[in-house]
């Protein structure tokens, strides 16, 4: 069977929108924290992928620790 990474996809998901705004302001040439420019506008996506990316990387930690 094989085992899914779900602490490096949950650290994934958490940062996501970090690594969306950071792309787009390198495109659009702002600041990716300027709400105007519309890149800024990804960083409010946080408010749901931190908890739902370290909620998935704990269940992983713990899912890795019982079954040792």
């Amino acid at each position: 069977m094989k085992r899914i990474p779900l602490i490096r996809i949950g650290l994934v998901i958490a940062i996501f929108p970090i690594l969306i705004a950071f792309i787009a302001s390198l495109f659009q040439g702002g600041s990716m924290f300027d709400e105007g420019s519309g890149t800024g506008a990804y960083l409010w996506l946080l408010i749901v992928t931190i908890p739902f990316g370290l909620s998935l990387a704990i269940v992983g930690l713990l899912i890795k620790i019982f079954r040792r």
